[in-house]
């Protein structure tokens, strides 16, 4: 195969899936050394359990201090914390060691369980998910991303079985602003029984974080709190990483001093055109895309979304890959593709230019599934 052409053969296409692997992965290595980042703020809430003291930020500082721990406040729901009660049994580097073994078995399950949904063979799903740079970050940084993305995989391939769907869409509460969008999906599309079953999960959310707060039924009302004294503090810190529109916002205008929020408006604002542009492919397509477009717009539109919830992004990029090869791989695919990957990749580089080149990824996403404008080629389903 002449020329370019020639890149796309299936073994050098695995190759460089295999280098962007290695990429993507290599920080795990050292990652011990830098006290397992941010599952210090899990393992702290898993020693708070059962006490009023889970939803204090100066308590899980003052732990992590007195434990040589890095500094990372718990700002999760409370019921959340219980999942964590075993880790903090262990020794903490086993603990964290652990954690990123669970989290990248999710990941596999859920590249495993999602592969045929769209009809790609499983071996390419898990070496598309593991070479996916924000879904390596989420495992590395202590994150959970893994578990976001194997319950959203849960949701699309029981969409049509709807109380089943709105279970796994409330368990999804555990992080806000990717349930939301979740949640909106089964409403959009008239799933009352499925939404039913999510507000039963969300009552039990409830009572394990009061069961977790040690009794404390107005919990919510602290941890908001909490949540609403970090914010500011966490876009200084750590918003350049932000790969939507309304945190790459609230980032700016925090880095920058602005007094009104006029950035992050007008995120929200970009956002909502998006959300808006896409309601009728929401309710039309099948559940396998509709999903994963719902996931796509929350990326977009979510107020707090940092690289490694990019992972996220993985059933967009499945569904994507499903279209291009019933097309036969057109050249105009695969460089897209590669772009995404390349990108996400370059993430780190946010860090001394200002912006996660991911952001690009993110915010295109929803535009190249509609097929909008020089994106038409692109269209993930076919209108008939």
């Amino acid at each position: 195969m002449p020329g370019w052409r020639s890149l796309w053969e299936p073994r050098r296409v695995r190759l460089w899936l295999a280098a962007a692997i290695v990429a993507a992965w290599l920080p795990l290595l050292g990652v011990w050394l830098r006290g397992w980042l941010d599952f210090s703020a899990f393992y702290a809430a898993g020693a708070l359990a059962f006490t009023p003291e889970l939803t204090s930020l100066s308590a899980a500082v003052a732990f992590q201090a007195a434990h040589g721990m890095p500094i990372t406040p718990w700002v999760y729901p409370a019921g959340l914390a219980l999942l964590y009660v075993p880790f903090a049994w262990l020794p903490y580097p086993v603990a964290g060691a652990l954690h990123a073994a669970l989290e990248a078995l999710l990941l596999a399950a859920a590249a495993w369980m999602g592969a045929p949904m769209v009809g790609i063979p499983r071996r390419w799903a898990l070496i598309g998910a593991f070479a996916w740079a924000p879904a390596a970050a989420g495992v590395i940084s202590g994150q959970n991303t893994g578990l976001a993305l194997f319950l959203v995989v849960l949701a699309a391939r029981w969409l049509a079985s709807w109380p089943r769907a709105g279970l796994v869409v409330g368990l999804l509460a555990y992080k806000p602003q990717l349930f939301a969008p979740q949640a909106g999906l089964l409403a959009w599309r008239g799933l009352w029984r499925a939404l039913l079953a999510v507000v039963a999960v969300l009552a039990g959310h409830y009572v394990l974080g009061v069961m977790a707060t040690g009794g404390d039924w107005s919990w919510p009302r602290p941890w908001l709190e909490a949540v609403r004294t970090y914010t500011g503090p966490d876009f200084r810190a750590n918003g350049w990483q932000a790969v939507s529109l309304p945190a790459f916002g609230s980032w700016l205008e925090a880095a920058t001093g602005i007094g009104a929020p006029f950035l992050t408006l007008g995120g929200y604002a970009a956002g909502a055109a998006v959300l808006a542009a896409a309601l009728p492919a929401l309710r039309r397509w099948p559940a396998r895309a509709s999903v994963a477009m719902a996931a796509a717009i929350g990326l977009v539109i979510s107020p707090h979304a940092w690289v490694y919830d990019a992972t996220l992004l993985l059933p967009a990029l499945a569904v994507f890959v499903s279209a291009a090869g019933s097309r036969g791989w057109p050249w105009q695919d695969r460089w897209l593709l590669a772009a995404a990957y390349g990108l996400a990749l370059a993430w780190p580089l946010g860090r001394f230019i200002g912006i996660d080149p991911l952001i690009i990824v993110v915010t295109l996403a929803p535009a190249v599934l509609l097929g909008w404008g020089p994106f038409r080629r692109f269209r993930v389903i076919a209108e008939a």
